[in-house]
């Protein structure tokens, strides 16, 4: 279904006129930065809207901005309440790539809400490439989108699910995330970036080399546990249905929530606490107006993430009974992180700061794994400049 079309169906559900605006406090205007307005995100965040505002009145702006990085900015600079992001937000939160530069650095950034329903964002390889697990992936080529350290890490960390790294295999330079598929499809690589339901990928399983998903098996703990090492955001993900997934079969890879919401620590936590509840209460009716809002179900919410929850949800989570002592434990460890890279920033712009961009960064991944290893936290990041 093309996006304008799901669009449409979402704005002629019809709704009570303030229903419920007694139980549930939601602010006259919210503003959440999104991907662009062709985006299936930026879709689901405007039949989101149109529930909320059909029962509390809420307007909702919704800001479609088309980059990672700049999608963050109005957050950042208090002209957005809520960002819809991705990967890109785990690295706002790291300080680390695009945001390892003087004026950003690492932010303290609270999850408020995340879709559970994602693609199965990982990599994929061509079916005539030999690759049927991660470790024959060894002497292969991949394409490598130049700048993107979001499509690059999901392969990085799939290579880490067998123990391999960037030296076991051939860098082939791309463009963009799409033509990383064309490369697939004219020979030039065998692994890329992808996700199950892009018309790109679909181009790939049509064309002769065809498409297969190396399984990244949800039982093979200590390959999670380099996985995730990779990329802490990523999650197990059982695709049923998508682009190359045989029919009546699934598949057992990694994709992670899909969009996340990010707020800043100060974003009310009335109003935090009142969303949470009016996407419970009304998460049918949701997933009736975009039916892949289904994934901001309450049950579907796991409780420990790659981000701390901010307090607002945290308050609801203890109301519905499903914040317990491990949860807790997680977090507090979260808000320790952001802490000391928040200590780190402070040495490294106290200093003598590098004027050269590249020179700045190399200090900065310095002062930050020394911090990160001195509070017997995970780095994650050794080298957060290039990629």
């Amino acid at each position: 279904m093309k996006i304008d079309r799901i669009i449409t169906a979402a704005l002629v559900v019809a709704f009570p006129a303030v229903a419920g605006a007694d139980e549930v406090r939601l602010p006259q205007q919210m503003t959440w930065a999104s991907y662009d307005s062709q985006s299936i995100v930026y879709a689901e965040s405007i039949a989101i809207g149109k529930v909320l505002e059909g029962h509390y009145g809420m307007k909702l702006q919704v800001v479609p901005v088309r980059n990672g990085f700049s999608r963050m900015l109005p957050l950042l600079s208090s002209k957005a309440d809520i960002v819809t992001t991705g990967s890109d937000g785990y690295f706002a939160q790291e300080g680390a790539f695009i945001f390892a530069k003087q004026g950003y650095g690492p932010q303290r950034l609270r999850l408020v809400s995340y879709n559970e329903i994602n693609p199965g964002n990982g990599a994929a390889v061509t079916a005539d490439s030999g690759i049927r697990t991660w470790a024959d992936a060894k002497g292969k080529r991949v394409a490598v989108v130049q700048g993107s350290a979001a499509s690059a890490k999901v392969v990085e960390a799939s290579l880490a699910f067998a123990g391999l790294t960037w030296g076991d295999v051939v860098r082939v330079p791309v463009s963009s995330w799409s033509a990383g598929q064309e490369a697939l499809i004219n020979g030039q690589a065998d692994i890329a970036a992808a996700n199950t339901t892009s018309p790109s990928v679909e181009r790939l399983a049509n064309s002769p080399r065809g498409i297969f998903w190396p399984p990244t098996a949800h039982d093979d703990t200590k390959g999670w546990e380099r996985l995730t090492a990779v990329a802490p955001y990523v999650q197990k993900a059982e695709i049923c249905q998508g682009i190359g997934i045989p029919e009546g079969e699934c598949v057992e890879i990694n994709g992670y929530g899909y969009p996340e919401y990010l707020a800043r620590p100060d974003l009310s936590d009335d109003t935090v606490y009142a969303l949470i509840k009016a996407m419970d209460v009304h998460a049918e009716e949701m997933a009736t107006a975009f039916p892949r809002a289904k994934g901001y179900a309450f049950d579907k919410q796991r409780m420990q993430q790659a981000w701390p929850w901010h307090d607002g949800a945290i308050r609801y989570f203890k109301e519905k009974g499903v914040w317990d002592a491990d949860a807790q434990a997680h977090h507090n460890m979260l808000l320790k992180r952001q802490d000391v890279l928040a200590a780190a920033w402070q040495e490294l712009n106290v200093g003598e700061v590098p004027g050269d961009e590249a020179d700045f960064a190399a200090k900065w991944s310095e002062i930050r794994a020394k911090h990160l290893r001195e509070a017997g936290l995970a780095v994650v990041y050794d080298d957060v400049w290039n990629f």
